[in-house]
């Protein structure tokens, strides 16, 4: 190795080392990078603008293109942001906007450069949730998004010399928990960072999935979908952890709780998909205005404003679980629509304490009974996401083995 890759591997071996020592001191991995405060919000940054004729191209095509920084640091790594082509929940254009990072060091294995496509928790219903604006500003203190802390896990799969897929799977409207959008647009991704020439991949490349939570939402979403939407992709396995596996089951667990602005917050979205339904209605006032607040925010803000609300219809009833409406909404966008042919890793914690892992364990015994390859962590450490940080060497070991096309076991393992 030459001195400059020896520099390479030793800066990226050093970010990855920080960040997983942040993660497991604090369970806040985010770097001491001070925001870039000239960093404009998409809303306002006509990188993001829609182009007249997006009608006109395919779906994962290139609009425009931009280099970039991971956090604004100046690091061993090449960071594009693509504005690509996509498709809505119905199948009518959208745009997306994907981070693509890869490390200086050349690739020395087997094949074209290993991709992981990670779904961050974006858990956003504000234009300023997006993963792209997180990624390109930096952290910033009393933001009150997940991402300022996930961001950056992003040296722990760099530092194995793949390349990195963060994709704005919400779309420009910022639709949380849409299934089919999320889908569309994680692998729109994908296919637009694979057709990105600087990034020096291949259409073959090896690609994999990884997301927590609300990034796992997405995960499964894209994975269920992909066989049918984005056959072409390389698609080796994936990893979904704490897994949003039946939605009104999280709003019913969280209500009223430490956790209940995820009630609140998944309520909001739902609402949002599903306007016909006038969902905030069957609620009473206090329910409404934290509904509403919530469309404009990052859940962390909604979970730090509404700690122990509960969530109470306009009958007096205080189970969200009764109202028609939000059960509708929210069964049309829950996991466990379709089967994914990539093997998996699932994890989840019993001592969850914001998502119920019996969903989950539904969702899981689903697959196997379709034939999935699935191999599936029921961890006891304890809360939701001292749960994901513990198992990050076991899922980044998985995933590695799937890239490196290490043979799969078929059939399911439950441990």
């Amino acid at each position: 190795m030459n001195t400059r890759n020896q520099h390479h591997a030793f800066v990226l071996r050093g970010l990855c080392a920080a960040a997983m020592a942040a993660t497991l001191a604090t369970g806040n991995p985010a770097l001491a990078a001070p925001a870039d405060t000239t960093v404009a919000t998409p809303d306002l940054d006509p990188f993001y603008a829609t182009p007249p004729d997006l009608d006109s191209y395919p779906d994962g095509a290139i609009l425009r293109s931009r280099e970039s920084a991971l956090f604004g640091l100046p690091l061993p790594i090449s960071v594009w942001q693509i504005q690509y082509r996509s498709s809505d929940a119905r199948g009518a254009a959208t745009t997306g906007v994907t981070t693509v990072l890869v490390p200086g060091l050349p690739w020395t294995g087997a094949g074209a450069r290993p991709v992981v496509s990670y779904q961050m928790a974006e858990d956003g219903l504000g234009v300023q949730c997006a993963s792209s604006y997180m990624l390109r500003s930096g952290y910033q203190p009393g933001a009150q998004n997940d991402q300022t802390s996930e961001g950056p896990l992003t040296a722990l799969l760099l530092q194995r010399n793949w390349a990195v897929v963060v994709s704005d799977y919400e779309g420009p409207q910022e639709r949380f928990l849409d299934r089919a959008q999320e889908a569309h647009s994680a692998l729109d991704g994908i296919r637009a960072a694979l057709a990105f020439a600087p990034a020096g991949l291949a259409a073959d490349s090896p690609v994999a999935a990884f997301g927590y939570s609300g990034g796992a939402f997405a995960t499964v979403s894209m994975m269920e979908i992909q066989p049918g939407y984005a056959p072409e992709l390389n698609v080796t396995g994936f990893a979904a952890g704490g897994i949003p596996a039946d939605l009104v089951a999280g709003i019913r667990h969280d209500n009223g709780t430490a956790n209940a602005g995820l009630a609140v917050f998944a309520t909001a979205a739902l609402d949002r998909l599903r306007p016909d339904l006038n969902i905030v209605d069957h609620f009473d006032d206090a329910g409404r205005a934290a509904i509403t607040t919530a469309g404009n925010q990052c859940v962390q803000q909604t979970v730090a404003d509404t700690a122990y609300l509960r969530l109470t219809d306009t009958t007096g009833s205080t189970d969200p679980g009764t109202v028609p409406a939000l059960v509708i909404a929210a069964a049309q966008q829950n996991p466990g629509q379709a089967v994914p042919t990539a093997p998996m890793y699932a994890w989840h914690s019993t001592l969850d304490d914001a998502l119920p892992i019996d969903a989950t364990d539904s969702l899981v015994d689903r697959y196997c009974a379709a034939g999935a390859s699935v191999t599936y962590h029921r961890t006891d450490v304890p809360q939701h996401a001292p749960a994901a940080v513990a198992e990050l060497p076991a899922v980044l070991d998985y995933l590695g083995e799937r890239l490196a096309g290490a043979p799969i076991h078929p059939g399911c393992r439950t441990f």
